[in-house]
């Protein structure tokens, strides 16, 4: 029996949210604080575990509060419904809860008693750590007692005859415990085993010899970090503490096999520094794959997001919207609704999450399975804005700093790729102007040389034609050279410039000087080499005003960005340009 899907509909923040839950993975949820990542693992410890424990559920509280005070009526009530596969048979089992807090069930649509529910969901053990509020060592102390010494249970079942002396229980027993402590080291040296306190470490179980027996393991047993010091495990910092706890989760995972345990962790990253967070959730991983656990976690950390399984991955967000009842005059009630985000693609949902836990060039999180490379800055903000007024996805766009530098990056990233995190090569479109240093460049581009990656090179087109070779000839059968601003519109790029122009009380190019731009004597310059010329025709007493010096390049993107909207440079997109546009989708 696995749990395939769980559905929420009215609890707390999750009005309707789904999860689906892939084989051999661990399932992650990321999203701002306060949204309902929490809720989520609430809700199912609610569902599987309300059997154990009545006053799991509240109505007052756990119902949303806009409808359990404000709307009432029918839906008044909290729906969670899991969707389990058993040998390729789906089997959905829904638990409701009314307003006064009474469950009821439904097993494929049909009602069931609650004897049947229980029977059903006593299939699985559900372990819900939360990362606040919780008491680690208490926790530790609970679970070793009632799983973790299944072995010292086995070790005294094996005897054939009643213990006949106190001496003979204790030493079996301690035998028992060194196995168990040995078991649980190896899961915990797997975790610490790199340089850091913890290196070196071991848990110990300290067994108190008296005259009890199993009813009362839990005092005749300890938990200590033998460290040097061999202070009970409250004593320690919350990282050892945690450390301790996922050591034992994998120990009792892989000692557990009467029943399906779901791990549901809140923020396991908690307290933990980043080389032991990515151990964890290796650790994590592999309990999922070789044990067939199943593991539900929430997290703020990029070290518990794989990029080669990004479908495990679920983006919450939330909002908050105004509720008027005309039951509750005078009062006002907010619906605070959490959505689980759908993406398009995985470019689109790996730029959402980077951005949602403000990754910038770490962690090979800079390179996603699409990418364009670009010269500079000025290129990545043109193609956004342009691709934005479109209404294209944008995909990552990466800077190189110039066009000499391109190789480089392209080797940098088929080094990083060699240990590919994603499913196939990714690609990268490489995009160069279209001057002498863009070609030569460009030129120097092998790549069957760049095995782990997908590389396409092409040049910056002219906002009229498209190039298609790598040597381009103008009309007159010279050299063509352009840069991104020649891509975009004549009109908007004067426009523009001329705003600038107008700020630093210059004179402004004018209709005549536009007019004559495509003719035979100026329509192979590059743009900005025209607006200089013009700007130094039209302001012979002043200062030359260069256009293709850095500054101004950067003002007049900036501005261009700043100003220029949507409407009004669809206006002025010609075909050829959408075409260009088009091959950055990916």
């Amino acid at each position: 029996m696995i749990l395939r899907k769980f559905q929420i509909k009215n609890f707390r923040s999750l009005i309707n949210v789904n999860v689906k839950f892939i084989d051999n993975l661990p399932i992650v949820i990321s999203g701002e604080n306060n949204i309902g990542k929490t809720n989520f693992l609430r809700a199912l410890n609610v569902y599987f575990n309300h059997i154990h424990d009545k006053n799991l559920y509240h109505a007052e509280t756990d119902i949303p509060h806009h409808i359990y005070y404000g709307s009432r009526g029918g839906r008044t009530k909290t729906e969670l419904i899991g969707e389990f596969e058993n040998h390729g048979k789906i089997i959905k089992l829904l638990v409701r809860f009314d307003a006064k807090g009474n469950s009821s069930y439904k097993l494929d649509s049909k009602d069931i008693n609650d004897n049947k529910a229980f029977d059903f969901l006593s299939e699985f053990k559900f372990i819900f750590i939360e990362s606040h509020n919780i008491h680690l060592p208490s926790l530790i102390g609970a679970i070793l007692e009632k799983d973790g010494l299944l072995a010292l249970d086995k070790k005294r079942t094996k005897q054939s005859r009643p213990l006949e002396k106190l001496e003979e229980f204790i030493d079996l027993s301690r035998q028992a415990i060194t196995d168990i402590e040995n078991d649980i080291n190896h899961c915990f040296k797997e975790l610490t085993d790199f340089d850091g306190i913890l290196k070196e470490a071991k848990i110990l179980i300290n067994f108190a010899e008296f005259d009890r027996l199993r009813d009362i393991i839990r005092t005749m047993t300890s938990i200590t970090l033998q460290d040097g010091n061999n202070h009970e495990i409250e004593s320690k910092g919350s990282g050892a503490q945690r450390a301790v706890f996922l050591s034992l989760m994998k120990y009792i995972s892989k000692n557990i096999k009467n029943k399906k345990i779901i791990w549901a962790i809140d923020e396991p990253e908690a307290f933990l520094q980043p080389k032991l967070q990515r151990k964890v959730f290796e650790t994590l991983q592999s309990m999922c794959k070789e044990d067939k656990q199943t593991i539900i976690l929430t997290t703020h950390s990029q070290h518990f997001i794989n990029l080669r399984n990004i479908d495990t991955v679920n983006l919450f967000i939330g909002n908050s919207e105004r509720r008027d009842y005309e039951r509750r005059p005078g009062k006002i009630f907010y619906e605070i609704n959490t959505k689980n985000i759908a993406f398009t693609s995985t470019s689109e949902k790996i730029k959402a999450i980077k951005e949602h836990l403000g990754i910038n060039n770490n962690d090979g999180w800079e390179l996603l399975p699409f990418n364009v490379l670009v010269e500079g800055e000025e290129d990545k903000k043109y193609l956004e804005k342009l691709m934005e007024a479109v209404d294209i996805e944008i995909p990552n766009i990466i800077c190189a700093g110039g066009a000499t530098k391109i190789a480089g990056y392209l080797q940098y990233y088929n080094d990083f790729a060699k240990d590919n995190p994603f499913p196939e090569k990714p690609k990268i479109l490489c995009i160069f102007d279209n001057d002498k240093e863009g070609r030569e460049s460009k030129s120097k581009i092998n790549p069957k040389k760049l095995t782990s990656l997908k590389i396409q090179s092409i040049l910056i087109p002219r906002h009229d034609h498209t190039i298609l070779d790598d040597n381009p000839r103008n009309f007159s059968g010279q050299s063509q050279n352009w840069a991104i601003e020649d891509f975009l519109s004549p009109a908007l790029i004067i426009e523009t410039a001329n705003n600038l122009l107008r700020k630093d009380k210059y004179k402004i190019i004018g209709k005549k000087q536009i007019n004559v731009r495509n003719q035979v004597a100026h329509r192979n310059k590059i743009i900005l080499e025209y607006l200089s010329e013009c700007t130094s025709q039209n302001n012979p007493d002043k200062d030359d005003y260069l256009w293709g010096s850095d500054g101004r390049k950067i003002a007049l993107c900036k501005s261009f960005c700043d100003n220029q909207t949507p409407e009004k440079i669809l206006e002025h997109l010609n075909q050829n340009q959408r075409d260009f546009l088009d091959k950055l989708k990916g």
